[in-house]
This record gives structure tokens, sequence and C-alpha cells, in this order.
């Protein structure tokens, strides 16, 4: 494993159902949270609705991921992607749907100008 220093991470969270979708979300990052023995990592801004869809930003602190990577780097190591925020977003979202979560995760455009 590497050293790494990360920041803030943004991402778009994107469903058809805000409901269901944020509550395995959620229930994800908490245990998640827990492993880390951490506390108030994360947040999900209230939704936007348009076109059925729902529209939120998560954002997770540096130290979260940084937390997170050292308890899972093999598997995030393991997932596509050429830069480690690709790798990282890639095993979140694989870890939602294997929750049965439709929710879609990916890098905001906020987080690709920093």
């Amino acid at each position: 494993m590497i050293d790494l220093i990360v920041g803030t991470f943004i991402l778009d969270f994107q469903t058809v159902n805000f409901e269901a979708d944020s509550k395995i979300a959620l229930e994800v990052l908490n245990e998640l949270q827990k492993g880390c023995e951490l506390e108030n990592s994360f947040a999900l801004d209230d939704p936007v609705a348009s076109a059925g869809w729902s529209f939120a930003k998560l954002f997770l602190s540096g130290q979260f991921v940084e937390k997170i990577y050292s308890r899972h780097g093999f598997e995030i190591d393991g997932t596509k992607g050429k830069k480690f925020e690709d790798r990282f977003i890639s095993w979140f979202g694989v870890r939602l749907k294997n929750k049965e979560c439709g929710a879609q995760v990916k890098m905001a455009p906020e987080m690709k100008s920093l």
C-alpha cells in the first residue's frame, strides 16, 4: 500500500429512487465509518429532482477516504481506473450495487477542478 493524502471527495449521487437508495448508501457509509472509528465523515445533500431522477452531492472527508483505503486498499487497487479517485469511486459503486442500491455515483465536476 502507498501513503495517501487526499482531500474531500465530492461525488454526484444520481438515482430514480432517492429514498430507498440514499438509505442503502447511508447504511454502507455508516458501516465503513464505524469500521474506521470515525464520526461525521460524510454528508449527503438534499436531492434536486428532474425528469424522474434525483441528483444530490455526496461528500466524503479525506481522512475517511484514507482510512477506507488503509482497510480495503487491495480491493480498491484491483478495480478499474487509472487514477486513485477513479478506482475508489468504482469500488464504492460496486459496494452500493452489491447492497441492491440503484444509484449511480461518479466524480463531481467540482472535484475534477480541484
